[in-house]
């Protein structure tokens, strides 16, 4: 189901459309390997303590680095790679803004894709406004400080209704088409189901990692599920956009001559 434009040659405002979808993707996709390469990175050639970069001479201490892996993708906020952390999250809010989508039919029950995308990106700002509590001290912390636990709840919170949000617009919105009663028929749709559940999965088994079996078994944390989770989740949100987007972009020409 496209929100594409049906009167003048509006070519320009169709791929830009489309490629908003795939940068949200593309985002999605990319943001835990990007974090955890780019911390890898400016912490194995020691970027801030190097006076080339950082002026050294203002340094209290030199800085410690921590693991690159981080106990979940919201860690990353502490880390040298905190701001692209940030950034990702403000542009996948602002690309999430800006998708409008479609409005709902008579008789078409459910939220419309402008609702659930502006609730992922309201979600998404929360993430970023609501920084991760810990437990302890996190030892390359690049905030100075850490936020309480009741500000981590919150953060939780937020990042969990993101996901939701996200997995609603991937099994419903996604799936929806020109008719009603071929809603979850076409091509990718079972795609798009998939990928929706396979987040809520994910998010569940963090849920009940982080209540139940974190604390009976601490060995666990050697693999960090969190965020190997969290980054599953990702891959299957961007998977979903990006086919989206792609498949899309086929049907362009044919839209394109009706619109003549």
């Amino acid at each position: 189901m496209n929100a594409i434009p049906t009167k003048g040659d509006n070519s320009d405002l169709v791929i830009s459309y489309l490629k908003i979808r795939r940068a949200i993707g593309w985002l999605g996709l990319l943001l835990p390997f990007m974090l955890l390469i780019g911390n890898y990175t400016v912490n194995s050639l020691d970027i801030l303590n190097n006076s080339f970069f950082i002026k050294t001479s203002c340094a209290v201490a030199a800085y410690e680095a921590g693991s690159s892996f981080k106990y979940s993708i919201s860690h990353y906020y502490y880390s040298t790679v905190g701001e692209l952390f940030t950034g990702v999250l403000c542009a996948v809010a602002l690309f999430m803004f800006c998708y409008k989508g479609h409005k709902l039919r008579p008789g078409e029950r459910g939220l419309s894709d402008s609702t659930v995308t502006n609730l992922a990106g309201f979600f998404a700002l929360g993430v970023v406004i609501f920084p991760t509590g810990s437990d302890g001290c996190i030892r390359d912390n690049m905030r100075i400080f850490l936020s309480s636990s009741n500000t981590g709840y919150i953060h939780f919170t937020m990042a969990s209704l993101f996901f939701i949000s996200l997995a609603v617009m991937s099994i419903v919105n996604f799936r929806r088409t020109d008719s009603i009663d071929s809603f979850g028929t076409k091509e990718h749709h079972k795609t798009y189901l998939i990928c929706g559940i396979a987040m809520l999965v994910c998010l569940a088994l963090i849920f009940v990692y982080s209540m139940w079996i974190e604390t009976k078994f601490a060995w666990l944390d050697r693999i960090h599920p969190v965020f190997c989770l969290e980054a599953i989740a990702l891959i299957f949100f961007g998977t979903s956009w990006l086919i989206k987007g792609q498949f899309d972009i086929m049907a362009i020409p044919r839209k394109l001559r009706l619109m003549k």
